[in-house]
């Protein structure tokens, strides 16, 4: 881990040469015919999510629900920001393993939605048709015509290095590493508004990008892929845990919370083993407290208090810091956690 304070320029490819080295060195659980794994999932039904109501949001809070896969709600006191919806329970002749931890009147106040890329778990146009028409929606460049013809009232093609503001949110497109074919090529976004930033990224490979948008905006929530990463020639446009808890460092973010797994079997690693390895290289790394797993359907809330930069506190009763308040500015990774505050 980089020392406290250091902006030196990341060296990424020494950095993706330390992490093909690593990966050549570990044993993951892995499924030996994806064709078999399809075939069983036809005639399971899926589990169960977990369906919690989500928290209120206040001012100088934030709260990060996952739906499952790469969906994400992103909530802000003004505006609820839907990430790449997909509730579907088929990724082509994929089955869904998880129901999504959303219901479509779940995304009934939404007013802004950001698609990564064209690819069908991603822009997922029978969700999106639940979305408020009154909605924007922001695309990368060439997505526009996919979505336009559900009538929304904006669909906003963002190119990476510029961004827009809406109802006190603003969201700056960052390009992804996910592959240059049409559907492939997308965006990540950092998100800000009144309280925590946001860096969410929707499906990528590790490389220069996570650095780049870390020295501009330095979020302090990461939503990362982990999952798809087998055989390890997918690692070229998907992320394991080992690559995205890099890219986690590299864009001095203060908490992770792991997405793009556990819902549809799209590679060779079994389903359960992005998160086992993740929790497996947290605690090998003295990483736990900035890794924050969530199950499809539940809710975190996080708070800063006035006036302290990006620290954040647990609330405590009547909306007083409790014991545990973190009240000194915010640094890189490696001092105290973020205090995350459990939906009720």
């Amino acid at each position: 881990m980089a020392p406290d304070g250091d902006t030196a320029p990341v060296d990424w490819q020494a950095r993706k040469a330390e992490l093909d080295r690593l990966h050549r060195e570990v044993r993951i659980a892995r499924t030996p015919s994806l064709l078999a794994s399809w075939t069983l999932g036809w005639f399971r039904p899926p589990r169960a999510a977990v369906g919690e109501p989500p928290p209120r949001v206040g001012r100088g809070q934030v709260a990060i629900t996952f739906g499952g896969h790469a969906t994400a709600l992103i909530r802000y006191a003004g505006l609820t920001i839907g990430v790449d919806p997909m509730l579907g329970r088929w990724v082509g002749g994929v089955h869904r393993a998880v129901e999504p931890g959303l219901a479509p009147g779940d995304l009934a106040d939404v007013g802004l939605v950001l698609i990564s890329h064209a690819h069908g778990d991603h822009l997922h146009l029978p969700t999106l048709a639940h979305v408020p028409r009154s909605a924007t929606v922001i695309v990368p460049p060439g997505a526009a015509a996919r979505v336009s013809p559900l009538g929304f009232a904006r669909v906003i093609e963002l190119r990476a290095g510029s961004d827009l503001a809406l109802d006190g949110v603003r969201v700056a497109a960052v390009p992804l590493h996910h592959g240059d074919d049409e559907l492939a090529v997308g965006n990540a976004y950092a998100v800000a508004g009144d309280g925590p930033s946001v860096f969410v990224c929707g499906d990528s490979g590790y490389g220069p990008s996570f650095a780049d948008a870390g020295r501009v905006h330095a979020p302090d929530l990461a939503l990362l892929p982990i999952g798809g990463f087998l055989p390890r020639s997918f690692r070229a446009r998907h992320m394991s845990p080992l690559d995205a808890l890099y890219a986690f460092e590299d864009l001095r973010a203060r908490l992770m919370i792991p997405i793009h797994h556990g819902a549809f079997a799209l590679s060779y690693e079994r389903l359960g083993e992005p998160v086992r390895w993740l929790a497996e290289l947290s605690r090998e790394r003295g990483l736990e407290a900035h890794v924050r797993v969530l199950g499809p359907g539940e809710s975190e809330l996080f708070s800063a208090p006035r006036g302290t930069g990006r620290a954040v506190v647990p609330e405590g009763e009547d909306g007083e810091a409790g014991p545990g308040a973190v009240a000194e500015e915010a640094t890189p990774l490696k001092t105290g956690p973020w205090a995350a505050v459990r939906a009720a």
